[in-house]
């Protein structure tokens, strides 16, 4: 049965219209090279990782990491430890290394003999020593370590996945960090990286421009928008299902209001087929999306005003932000206020790093939704 939701990650049927990237990742990551997805929030960038995650459990030990919620170098080296020897069946390591005892070691020697390995192949000892290391730095060097010397051991390949790399740049000494990271990373012969990020200008600046850590070290691969034929058979297969109609363009007219991005395509639909059922219809109309991409939005407004909180304080911010909503040039808006267009320029680039506004043909505010209401505030 394909499940018709957001805010999780969309498995097996429920997967659409990423097939191409998802085998272009694959092949990539087959010839140990690494990569990494750019892609605004809300772009199904979660849903392309945990497909490919599916499609190669057999082939890779997993390790995956998240830095949305990670503030410090001591909290991403525990994430590192805990999950790579979550991947060999071991659970929970950094609270048991707390208070070892003899059956800890009688358990874990158990289920060690099954995977060939000893407490020494594993570096449970060490591992201990070094979390009660005091310096962030060296016990982070370790825990970069780890997974490579795990996998030797092991003697299988491992696939690290880190989601939301961008999320680095609110770490003291970044520019630090990502060396160390490169450095280490470059040398590991058994794993294969997965980067991913939300912040366009960030994550391209860490992945292709000469002066980063990272230059050339994986293959940036940008997520695009989706289209209607992507989603016109699952929305004809649920609203049929539950014996209601659709118009021909409906997928069409979602795609248009949505711009494609698949949360959005989503949340209206589903939105079209809960007013549809409520009250008791078995047709829908062009109106019935409009109404229902009204209640999306009217929904999605305290995120609104949540993300834009962050941004307290920075009037300039505003002011662009709020001349995109109206199609007018930022520079101009800037201009009126005395700005000089370098200054613009730095201003709306830091809007762009943070994934709120994106450049194709022109700049633009990503979240059409969003859009609406900044234009809403003017």
């Amino acid at each position: 049965m394909i499940k018709f939701q957001t805010g999780k990650i969309a498995k097996a049927a429920s997967f659409l219209g990423r097939e191409d990237i998802v085998k272009e990742v694959e092949t990539y990551l087959s010839m140990g090279q690494s990569v990494v997805l750019i892609a605004p929030r809300r772009f199904g960038k979660s849903s392309i990782i945990n497909k490919i995650l599916e499609d190669n459990k057999n082939r890779y030990k997993i390790l995956s990491i998240d830095l949305m919620g990670i503030y410090s170098k001591r909290d991403f080296a525990e994430h590192i430890i805990n999950n790579i020897y979550a991947s060999i069946g071991i659970y929970g390591i950094i609270a048991k290394l707390k208070d070892i005892s003899i059956e800890f070691f009688k358990d874990i020697t158990n289920h060690l003999t099954s995977l060939k390995l000893s407490i020494e192949d594993i570096s449970i000892e060490t591992t201990g020593k070094f979390l009660k290391q005091t310096d962030e730095d060296k016990l982070l060097s370790y825990a970069l370590e780890l997974p490579e010397q795990i996998a030797v051991k092991l003697k299988h390949k491992y696939l690290f996945v880190i989601d939301e790399l961008g999320e680095i740049d609110k770490f003291q000494s970044k520019n630090e960090l990502l060396e160390k990271m490169r450095t280490i990373f470059q040398n590991q012969e058994n794993i294969v990286f997965l980067f991913a990020g939300s912040q366009y200008a960030l994550m391209t600046k860490i992945f292709t421009h000469k002066s980063s850590a990272f230059y050339k070290f994986a293959v940036p691969i940008d997520v695009p928008t989706m289209k209607a034929s992507d989603f016109q058979e699952l929305f004809k297969s649920v609203f049929y299902s539950n014996n209601i109609s659709i118009p021909k363009d409906f997928a069409k007219d979602i795609e248009k209001i949505s711009q494609g991005i698949p949360y959005y395509m989503v949340r209206i639909a589903q939105q079209v087929l809960i007013d549809a059922k409520l009250k008791d219809q078995i047709n829908t109309y062009c109106y019935s999306i409009r109404a229902a991409s009204l209640k999306v939005y009217t929904k999605e407004v305290s995120y609104f005003a949540s993300e834009l909180s962050k941004l307290r304080g920075r009037k300039y911010d505003f002011t662009i932000l709020k001349a995109l909503s109206q199609n007018i040039n930022h520079t101009k808006a800037l201009a009126e206020l005395g700005v000089s267009r370098q200054n613009a320029n730095t201003i709306i680039n830091s809007l762009i790093s943070i994934g709120l506004v994106q450049k194709r043909e022109r700049y633009r505010i990503i979240d059409p939704f969003m859009q609406r209401y900044i234009k809403k505030l003017v």
